[in-house]
């Protein structure tokens, strides 16, 4: 990962958070997984799919972009391992 990106996502305004199974990239720059974007007000979890309530930001490590949603999500569940 660029120290370019590393940068924008330290300096986003805007709450971030990823969906894959666990990301120890992700918690050591802060990004949330997308399950806590329910606990934050930002959206609401049924039936393994996650509906934002207003746009999500979503952080794609692999290709280090930062996208913008705001239709329905499948919840990939965290795996605590």
């Amino acid at each position: 990962m660029t120290e370019e990106f590393k940068n924008l996502i330290k300096n986003y305004n805007h709450p971030l958070f990823y969906n894959s199974e666990g990301s120890t990239i992700a918690y050591k720059l802060c990004i949330r997984h997308l399950s806590a974007a329910s606990s934050s007000g930002l959206a609401y979890v049924a039936s393994g799919y996650v509906y934002p309530k207003d746009i999500l930001h979503i952080v794609d490590l692999e290709n280090e972009k930062i996208e913008l949603v705001s239709d329905e999500i499948k919840l990939i569940k965290l795996n605590l391992d």
